[in-house]
């Protein structure tokens, strides 16, 4: 069959990144009269010529000359952002022109082992069908047949109600009927995929619904019938589900007990600049790697995701934009996009790459196709972007990552070794554990982290760790699938603020580095706030909140992903009761993605970083303009292109001292710029997308939630901002 092609290879392009004068390979599938086959093509250096690329090996040149869109590069910015002379000596404003930097020369140890794909991992799933008399049945002898929840299930989807007390009941009455059949059948929800998927046919594909519905069967199964669902379990699961009830507040925090006896916040001490060179550290996520990507498949599909030939994928069909081997806006990242960020690093920033102390990669390494995942694709899928990372980076430069909620199979639904009483094939031991044994297995291959430490990754049963880089500064990577409204097993005691135990661990890790004044970075990948929408539970984000307030003067830095937009979000002392310069307590950077999907340009960013404080002085940020991926084939390569300064956009008044860091004072003091300001608006919502066109004009309700969003990091304050005590972002 057509589609089997598509699990004969996999996306290996081994650029050597800092030699130019090498030829770059790619190797990848392309979708060429109706069928998928395998192409190579390479790119000789310093040669002009046209790519040519067919369904055999094909030796293409590249000229190296770099072009820009008008509107879309830095040069086409205010003169004034050009130029400023406020820099420290030390600080190297990155040129206009791409000059090329004295090699690193990264080589590969002989003690890391590499990963070597096996092609069979990327076949597609295949979904049993149930017969329609299975289907109609009535599960068991009292109980509504599964025709009768299907129908009740599509009224709740399709209606859109809004929530109030009678929609709220009427889903938590589906709840307990769906709660007592899964107690007889754990598959109901595979059972019953099919009448519920034809009935949503407008609105979803179905075999993208039944994919949707097989995958989380099991899961479902198994949660919904250890769920309170009358209580506030059931009160989440349909405000986040059906958007048809409130969300519950949190409960109160007990202080004394939450932070072990040790409520109060000593005073500060004062943090003197260094006087050494900065630290420079690279920050990139949600790489979102697609090794199904298929280059000439239609990029301007109907579906969720697009540059793919599914097994019912239409192959007679005209393709109207064929994706292009670096990539297109509606699709994932293929490999010669992701891999070009590591070959464009010393190019556009002016240092070789072993001129970096460290990098964080905050979560997300698998394709979006949620309805098409095996646990063999989502472990490729993983393990040859870290093995990407290791081949960009080489073994100077660590990578300290965080997992993401699409880092699961199936997509963020983790269990956790508190959820007792569950069935074998949905608790911990089966659903989770390999993941863990899996990434920490690979970070240790790596050398990023000891083995002691990625051994915390697995014994913790949360997939969370503390490490401390050769600077001294103290790393710690949270599991945001803890409060992530996603995660199936999170409405099992949802609303108690630490069931899991990972808050508790936090603050131990905490009280540790506060007691021996060590520096601490939190890296996690789903933002608790910051954004225009909040996807995660009022109890845990509420918690996290109060934790970062307590701990301020130790935690000098939070940094996220998952928005895959450029932004960011200020925490508050006393549970933001007063947002001020004054009371601004932290921030939460979220860096832009990798993965154009949907509608955003490429991006990553470096920190200049404080080599003694460890407090962010500056924020350098690069794009791939996308609507350029069909040039790039012809210039041989992604051109990725210097963004802006943090510090040279958002001071423009020039207020910092040279050696002063973006604080939380300062970022609040952007933040009401950006909400009083209308150029400034402007400028942070047009990043936000890294300069993605057309510029789309928000209306009023979304310029209302955006300014919520930066001065709200936990889903209670952003609740309180908006006045609306009710999920604005519901998953169905």
């Amino acid at each position: 069959m057509f589609f089997q092609a598509i699990t004969v290879a996999l996306l290996s392009a081994r650029a050597l990144a800092e030699d130019t004068t090498s030829p770059l390979t790619f190797s990848y599938n392309t979708f060429l009269n109706g069928t998928v086959k395998t192409t190579s093509t390479t790119y000789a250096s310093n040669v002009t010529a046209s790519a040519r690329i067919t369904a055999s090996a094909t030796t293409t040149s590249a000229a190296a000359s770099s072009s820009y869109s008008q509107g879309h590069g830095w040069e086409s910015w205010p003169r004034q952002w050009q130029g400023w002379q406020g820099w420290p000596t030390w600080w190297n404003r990155p040129s206009q022109t791409s000059a090329t930097p004295t090699s690193s020369s990264i080589a590969t140890s002989s003690v890391v082992t590499s990963y070597v794909p096996n092609p069979a991992d990327l076949a597609y799933p295949v979904f049993p069908t149930y017969p329609a008399s299975l289907a109609n049945g009535p599960v068991a002898s009292g109980l509504p047949n599964t025709t009768q929840f299907a129908k009740e299930a599509i009224a709740l989807i399709l209606d859109a109600k809004n929530a109030s007390g009678a929609n709220c009941q009427q889903c938590k009455t589906i709840m307990v009927g769906l709660q007592q059949a899964m107690r007889v059948q754990q598959e109901l929800l595979a059972e019953i995929s099919y009448p519920i998927c034809n009935g949503l046919s407008a609105v979803l594909p179905v075999p993208i619904c039944i994919g949707l519905f097989q995958i989380a069967s099991t899961d479902v199964g198994a949660t919904i019938p250890a769920m309170n669902v009358t209580g506030d379990d059931g009160s989440l699961l349909c405000a986040y589900m059906f958007g048809v009830c409130p969300l519950p507040s949190p409960p109160p925090v007990n202080a004394t007990a939450l932070f072990k006896g040790k409520p109060n916040k000593p005073a500060a001490a004062p943090l003197k600049s260094s006087t050494k060179q900065p630290l420079k550290v690279i920050h990139f996520s949600d790489y979102h790697l697609d090794p199904r990507y298929v280059v000439g498949s239609e990029a301007a599909c109907n579906g969720p995701l697009c540059c793919r030939v599914f097994p019912y994928t239409n192959t007679s069909a005209n393709v109207a934009l064929p994706a292009s081997l670096f990539g297109n806006y509606l699709c994932d990242t293929p490999e010669a996009l992701a891999t070009s960020l590591f070959r464009a690093i010393p190019k556009v920033t002016g240092f070789a790459v072993d001129d970096f102390a460290f990098s964080i990669y905050t979560g997300d390494l698998v394709s979006h196709d949620i309805w098409e995942l095996t646990k063999p694709y989502v472990a490729l899928n993983e393990l040859e972007a870290y093995q990407q990372f290791y081949n960009g980076f080489g073994p100077n430069v660590p990578v300290y990552p965080t997992l993401g909620n699409h880092d699961t199979y199936p997509h963020a639904f983790t269990a956790f070794p508190v959820d007792t009483g569950l069935p074998a094939n949905a608790s911990y031991p089966l659903q989770q554990l390999w993941n863990y044994q899996n990434v920490s297995a690979a970070w240790t291959n790596y050398g990023w982290l000891s083995a002691a430490d990625a051994q915390s990754v697995v014994n913790s049963g949360l997939g969370i760790y503390r490490t401390m880089t050769k600077e001294g500064l103290i790393i710690i990577s949270l599991n945001s699938d803890v409060w992530y409204y996603f995660n199936i097993y999170n409405y099992i005691n949802g609303n108690v603020a630490d069931s899991t135990g990972m808050f508790s661990i936090l603050v131990d890790y905490l009280l540790d580095a506060e007691a021996k004044s060590q520096p601490v970075w939190l890296i996690q990948h789903v933002n608790t706030g910051g954004s225009t929408s909040f996807e995660g539970h009022p109890a845990q984000t509420d918690l996290w909140y109060q934790i970062v307030d307590r701990f301020n003067n130790t935690i000098r830095g939070t940094f996220f992903g998952h928005t895959h937009a450029d932004e960011f979000g200020v925490v508050y002392s006393n549970n933001a009761t007063v947002k001020s310069a004054q009371t601004a307590a932290a921030v939460g950077w979220i860096a832009q993605s990798v993965t154009p999907y949907t509608n955003l340009n490429a991006g990553f960013r470096y920190y200049m970083v404080d080599a003694d404080t460890f407090e962010v002085l500056d924020s350098m940020n690069y794009y791939a303009n996308i609507s350029n991926a069909h040039a790039w084939v012809a210039a041989g390569d992604v051109e990725w292109q210097f963004e802006y300064s943090a510090r040279q956009t958002y001071d423009y008044n020039k207020t910092l001292a040279p050696n002063e860091p973006l604080s939380p004072a300062f970022w609040h003091n952007v933040a009401m710029d950006i909400a009083s300001n209308a150029t400034t608006f402007h400028t942070y919502t047009d990043l936000r997308t890294k300069l993605f066109r057309p510029y789309a004009n928000g209306t009023a309700s979304a310029k209302a939630i955006t300014i919520c969003g930066l001065t709200s990091m936990s889903v209670p304050i952003f609740e309180a901002c908006l006045g609306v005590h009710a999920s604005i972002t519901s998953f169905l």
